[in-house]
């Protein structure tokens, strides 16, 4: 989203090589200010990132991890999953093959399991297997309750995941709905960086390329508590704007200049990596996230992209007044948000399901919003947003949810077709097309950080007032917070539960349960709940957080080199788990060294970079020898002069 925001000077501490013309950045004096010194597990190798899995279906569900092997090449990895959590009950098993072109990503999509149940999976290479994985299946049958953790805008370098931590301690949810902005483009030390966090991006420039996206994701994917979450709990996720460029859209963003390369190149390159590095199910050669999961008779999900898939250009200033921008064509029935194939998908989906509970996972807010005008949001699309929710009317289609994420602060509110709707009546909630659920950021800067006021300061206040006042049909509203959103499904309810992390600025501190919303079966009206949904009790084993066999004679992981290809200079970025010497070496295709540009440099634990000058070297492709203590690792980038 395109707050307000500052830039800052980029500035890392180094010490010098003993080759002139290279500079080792030393991120971890960053680090150190944090009880976060090391990005990485070493006991993990060569499944740094932990495992995934997403998209459950009745009878299928993805499974993910990656490998990083100490030389490129094609690599075998072996899988099971099982109803146990030892992973000895094997109901199926299998071998794929990974390499570059898939950055050593695995997913497998594994069909013939049964609905609505818990699995167990591993991966293994050799005989070092990974972390073992637990899952769950959708269910076809008829159920009492479901339960979904929904959360959105995770900013690596605003601070620590907190709230991912507390979502994975909870064992009664049967899914994660992540509604966008996983990874953040901005620059090392830009957008949201915070130096009480001290958690800085790696590659230090903004995404652009496959290569810059790729090493963004194994950066934010090597943070223990996203590990952990990924670990414990299937993801049905989609992108906002942030996985490609700020306020993107299908043939621009506002954060892309044209001295940062060709558009479609970059957005090709981010939807890429985004289906590489998460659980998702591609569904076409296109690219398109847009898709149904269904629960059986008690929901059907529908996740939505209204970001790349057909939305028109946004107009103007992201927050402004409509004064500003030329009415007549803001308010045409011509614009589009989700595009005619997107738009008849659902309403047609919608019209003939029979499931109870329709819930929409949705990038940007829905509900109409006087006195604030976002361009970036359904806002800047009014006509297409009435006649959608006019279809609910006169349908009719009932108990209709929307989730949303990107605004990065809390709103609840019904959902009547237009601002001032003559049918809508704000007293009993009669009138309402639907509700509206708006889950806080992770950590990406809400008001009172951009701000810069204390929570709950009289700005706040008063932003909070002004939006209810005008907007009768908006329930409540908190803008200073962040944390996650629970929803809870029954036959006769469905209800929204906010919880709020104490602190982003230290690791694992406490929640706290804010508020409450429900909407009764056939209402479309919301009501505050007396208290949250009680935690289910019993529910699935958790498996450890360890790894089934450690190798602690492994010193370090190597994350890669940028750019790559490259011209003059790269750096190669890499993380020391204890102190070892470090020497690097740049050989060519015949196995000659051409270049030592680092040798025997003492590291202290943490994470560096190696700025290398190869402007001297031919064209070609090379390999660069890592060599920390007696291990080696070898990598592969391209010269192109």
């Amino acid at each position: 989203m395109n707050m307000i925001f500052v830039l800052f000077i980029i500035c890392f501490g180094f010490s010098a090589s003993f080759a002139d013309s290279t500079i080792v950045y030393d991120y971890g004096r960053l680090a150190k200010k944090t009880n976060d010194v090391l990005p990485f597990d070493p006991a993990l190798k060569p499944f740094y990132h932990g495992v995934a899995s997403g998209d459950p279906l009745n009878d299928r569900v993805i499974i993910w991890t990656r490998i990083t092997p100490d030389v490129d090449g094609p690599t075998e990895v072996s899988w099971v999953i099982a109803k146990d959590p030892a992973c000895l009950q094997v109901v199926q098993s299998g071998k794929v093959i990974t390499d570059q072109e898939k950055d050593y990503t695995v997913k497998v999509d594994i069909s013939g399991l049964q609905s609505g149940m818990h699995y167990y999976y591993r991966f293994a290479h050799g005989n070092v297997s990974s972390l073992i994985g637990r899952t769950k299946t959708a269910t076809s049958e008829s159920v009492s309750s479901l339960r979904f953790g929904i959360a959105s805008c995770a900013n690596y370098q605003q601070g620590f995941f907190n709230a991912y931590a507390h979502m994975a301690m909870r064992n009664d949810l049967d899914a994660i709905l992540f509604l966008g902005d996983y990874i953040y483009e901005y620059q090392a030390k830009g957008y949201g960086y915070s130096d009480k966090v001290g958690r800085s991006h790696i590659p230090e420039q903004e995404a652009v390329t496959l290569n810059d996206y790729r090493i963004r994701y194994s950066f934010y994917r090597l943070d223990p508590d996203l590990r952990r979450l990924h670990q414990l709990h299937p993801f049905i996720g989609i992108w906002d704007d942030h996985e490609t460029a700020n306020d993107s859209w299908p043939g621009g963003a506002d954060n892309h200049q044209s001295t940062e390369g060709d558009w479609e190149q970059r957005k090709r390159a981010g939807k890429k990596a985004f289906m590489e590095w998460l659980p998702i199910r591609e569904q076409d050669s296109t690219g398109s996230i847009y898709r149904t999961l269904s629960y059986g008779p008690l929901c059907e999900l529908y996740m939505l992209d209204t970001r790349l898939e057909g939305r028109d250009k946004p107009m103007g200033p992201k927050d402004t007044t409509s004064s500003a921008i030329d009415t007549a064509i803001w308010q045409s029935p011509n614009r589009t948000l989700l595009g005619k194939k997107q738009y008849d998908w659902l309403t047609s989906s919608l019209k003939q399901t029979r499931a109870t509970w329709k819930v929409i996972g949705n990038q940007v807010m829905l509900m109409p919003l006087d006195g604030f005008t976002n361009q970036d949001s359904w806002e800047g699309y009014p006509a297409e947003r009435k006649t959608l929710l006019s279809r609910f009317r006169k349908d009719p289609i009932q108990n209709v949810i929307f989730v949303t994420g990107d605004i990065h602060s809390t709103w609840i509110s019904e959902l009547p077709i237009e601002k001032n709707d003559p049918e809508y009546q704000s007293a009993t909630g009669k009138g309402s097309t639907g509700v509206e659920f708006v889950t806080p950021s992770i950590t990406s800067a809400n008001i009172n950080e951009l701000l810069n006021t204390p929570p709950g300061s009289l700005q706040t206040q008063f932003l909070i007032l002004q939006a209810k006042t005008l907007n009768p049909h908006i329930k409540d509203v908190e803008l200073d917070s962040h944390g996650y959103m629970i929803l809870n499904l029954t036959q006769d309810k469905a209800q929204a539960d906010w919880y709020f992390v104490d602190s982003t600025t230290i690791r694992r501190k406490g929640e706290k349960f804010y508020k409450g919303f429900q909407t009764l079966l056939g209402t479309n009206a919301l009501q505050q709940a007396s208290t949250a949904i009680a935690t289910k009790p019993g529910g699935p084993v958790d498996p450890s957080d360890s790894p089934l066999s450690i190798n602690e004679e492994i010193p370090a992981l190597a994350i890669g080199n940028y750019p790559n290809p490259c011209t003059d200079h790269t750096l190669i970025h890499y993380v020391i788990a204890k102190g070892a010497h470090v020497s690097i070496q740049i050989i060519d295709v015949n196995g000659n060294e051409v270049l030592r540009p680092l040798q025997a440099l003492y590291h202290e634990p943490g994470p560096y970079a190696a700025r290398i000058d190869i402007s001297l070297l031919p064209s070609g492709t090379y390999y660069y020898h890592l060599n920390i203590g007696t291990t080696t690792i070898t990598r592969t980038m391209t010269i192109i002069h």
